[in-house]
């Protein structure tokens, strides 16, 4: 047993690198301790953006100690300074949200107020914890999600993804708008209006009407299984959503959940959209399952809600949006109550074993077990989903729920979120879920925008890459978490801070030549987009055609013309 559970641990520092201690036993925590506190106040450089060189623009995140963000014009200072060069002047320097006067042209705004859209995926536990679907908790949960959705500004474009075992996602589909949908169940009807969307065209499949201002058609070129325009609608259909179902599907590691060897014994309650786990149901499923499989079809239980939140966004974000996943979960993976069925069920390796202090230990073991080889599989989809984050510039906010989840499964979350650049948060009980979950949803409107040009030196080469950091200095007149220090006076536990730095390419200067050809690539996709890549083909095809006729007959031409010259030609010589 110790053997087991040091060999979880190891196994959770080598692969994720972070300090992932898996309990002994599988038993929920009552109080988490394993993830240590955010280190506030804060300052991060989320991205930046050098495309129109020699104008930067920097997306920021600033945090005061209540993990709050914090407002330009408690910024007694914000200077964006070369890591490299830390000594040097300011590349730009603010003062209570002012740009220096040297620097007029520089702005310094919340994200709303510069016009940066945000792409959201909030992700959320709904299945039938006890906690969730009798306590309080899921109480709290919902009037936080509600409260907190209050945050999305205009222009922002969201959809959320409450999962069980089955996923619901809000759908703007013809008769399956008014709650929040099976993202399997309607796979068909989302392809065809991602189809359609793509092509550019109004859907035939929409909600909405043209003579109905409540519900309006929407614009063409819109997924309707996407994210959605109608923020408060999404919202809305949140707070009427239902705790249902004992599989959470998070990530959907291990066997699939519909296999009947993932357990000690056969579940007694069914798994939605699967039923009973009874031997002819099961039989009956399997088949059903082979066939549509051969016939191509898809099949039910081969996604995840986390695999569904990027694969939305990696379909429908647009060019201009910063796209977050937010998730708010205990981390949960898989049959929740797999102890209690194999505490009544031994498993076969501790069949036989009478005294109960000795079964309880074969099945702890047999479970951590488990719990290694599902942090094996974790590292290899951590890994593939990270690259994916990074490259996609896709960033997790991760909110535990440590009322519910164990210590290995909230660190997963954690790894997720600080891995991608965003922010990990604990809910250490049902009393915090409220204020953790708003803070979040906060940190994401409270997001600022620097816009500067970056005036190069005199004769300086142009830069290929820059490492920039900020360093900050909040005003403690204005600060909103105020402590009492040493001398007496009040003011924040750090007013003077720097973020880490962070490194971007700058493009190289781009020729005429490349600038005539970009934009000879920019009218071919619009003319793709317009037209539709088929139709788009079938042209190339005729112009081609067309064109090779046209060679053709102009090499006839010449031909007949090069004849007729040799021929009088011919004659002359004949003549003479």
């Amino acid at each position: 047993m110790k053997h087991l559970a040091r060999h979880i641990r190891w196994i959770s520092l080598w692969l994720l690198a972070l300090p992932l201690a898996a309990a002994t036993t599988p038993a929920p925590a009552p109080a988490p301790t394993a993830v240590p506190a955010m280190d506030l106040p804060q300052a991060r450089i989320d991205a930046i953006d050098a495309s129109q060189w020699p104008k930067l623009r920097l997306l920021a995140t600033i945090l005061d100690a209540a993990g709050r963000p914090v407002l330009p014009k408690v910024l007694r200072k914000l200077a964006v300074v070369d890591a490299k060069k830390p000594s040097a002047a300011p590349l730009a320097l603010f003062r209570q949200g002012k740009a220096d006067e040297a620097q007029r042209d520089a702005k310094l705004q919340t994200r709303d107020k510069a016009g940066v859209p945000l792409a959201a995926m909030v992700v959320v536990s709904g299945y039938q914890h006890e906690s969730l679907r009798v306590g309080t908790l899921g109480v709290r949960l919902r009037e936080a999600l509600t409260a907190g959705w209050k945050q999305f500004a205009a222009g922002d474009r969201v959809n959320a993804l409450w999962y069980g075992d089955r996923l619901y996602r809000a759908h703007a589909l013809k008769g399956h708008a008014a709650e929040l949908d099976d993202v399997e169940t309607r796979g068909e009807l989302c392809q065809t209006a991602l189809a359609e969307a793509r092509a550019g065209v109004a859907s035939s499949l929409s909600a909405g009407a043209a003579v109905d201002k409540d519900n309006p058609l929407p614009t063409p070129g819109t997924w309707l299984c996407g994210l959605q325009d109608d923020v408060k609608h999404v919202g809305a259909q949140i707070k009427a959503a239902t705790f249902k179902g004992h599989f959470p599907r998070l990530f959907a590691l291990g066997a699939p959940f519909y296999d009947v060897k993932r357990y000690c014994a056969p579940p007694p309650e069914d798994l939605e959209g699967f039923g009973p786990f009874e031997a002819g149901n099961v039989a009956r499923q399997q088949e059903a399952r082979d066939r549509d499989v051969a016939a191509g079809k898809p099949v039910d239980f081969a996604t995840s809600a986390f695999d569904e939140a990027i694969t939305t966004l990696l379909l429908d974000a647009r060019p201009g949006e910063e796209p977050v996943i937010v998730l708010v979960s205990d981390g949960r993976d898989g049959y929740f109550r797999e102890l209690e069925l194999c505490e009544a069920h031994p498993p076969k390796t501790c069949a036989g074993i009478a005294d109960p202090s000795q079964l309880k230990t074969c099945i702890g073991a047999f479970l951590d077990q488990r719990v290694a080889a599902s942090q094996v599989e974790f590292k290899a989809r951590a890994t593939h989903w990270l690259g994916v984050l990074r490259a996609a510039g896709i960033r997790v906010f991760a909110v535990g729920l440590g009322a519910m989840g164990r210590d290995f499964e909230l660190d997963r979350l954690r790894l997720l979120a600080e891995r991608s650049g965003g922010t990990w948060r604990l809910a250490a009980n049902e009393d915090t879920v409220g204020q953790e979950v708003l803070a979040t949803l906060a940190e994401l409107s409270g997001q600022l925008v620097l816009d500067f040009a970056q005036v190069p030196d005199d004769g300086a080469d142009r830069p290929t890459a820059l490492s920039l950091a900020l360093d900050v200095e909040v005003d403690p007149a204005l600060a909103r978490v105020k402590v009492r220090g040493p001398d007496g006076e009040m003011g924040d536990t750090r007013l003077k801070f720097r973020s880490a730095p962070r490194q971007v390419r700058v493009p190289p200067e781009v020729t005429r030549r490349e600038m005539l050809a970009r934009s000879l690539r920019a009218r071919i996709a619009q003319l793709q987009d317009a037209l539709g890549y088929r139709s788009y083909l079938i042209g190339c095809w005729v112009l081609a055609a067309l064109g090779g006729v046209a060679a053709l007959g102009l090499v006839g031409l010449i031909g007949l013309r090069w004849l007729r010259c040799w021929r009088e030609r011919a004659k002359k010589v004949g003549g003479r």
